[in-house]
């Protein structure tokens, strides 16, 4: 602290003194930085984190995305793709063919059951009959 400071006191100019350059944890000026969900004070640098501004699963702010309400716009039957991340997902409407085999009823893809996956369809099956 400087002489004027101790006789006079300080001469803060938000968080800052002006005569001796003290810093003090008020008034500070911030101002938000780009990209980033935080602020920071233009007198002292001093830093803050503020939380994410989200729009549906993207922040404005800091564009980090989150695997929670995505607005999902279907591309075909059976495909979609988020309109904010574009993230895509598929949604088939599965039909056994075979054992083993299942077919989309709406585009035709063919997806094979793992060994775990049939197991559990034959347990399913027989479940049924009893």
């Amino acid at each position: 602290m400087s002489f004027w400071c101790r006789v006079l006191g300080h001469r803060w100019e938000g968080c800052i003194c002006r005569r001796c350059s003290q810093i003090r944890d008020k008034k500070h000026n911030y101002e938000p930085v780009e990209g980033k969900c935080e602020q920071r004070c233009t007198l002292c640098g001093k830093t803050e984190v503020l939380p994410c501004d989200w729009h549906g699963c993207a922040c404005r702010r800091c564009g980090a995305v989150r695997d929670q309400k995505h607005d999902w716009i279907s591309t075909n039957e059976c495909e979609q793709v988020c309109r904010i991340c574009g993230k895509e997902r598929e949604h088939h409407r599965w039909q056994p063919v075979d054992r083993g085999v299942d077919k989309c009823k709406y585009c035709g893809k063919i997806h094979k059951l793992t060994p775990d996956e049939i197991m559990k369809r034959d347990e399913e099956w027989s479940n049924g009959f009893m």
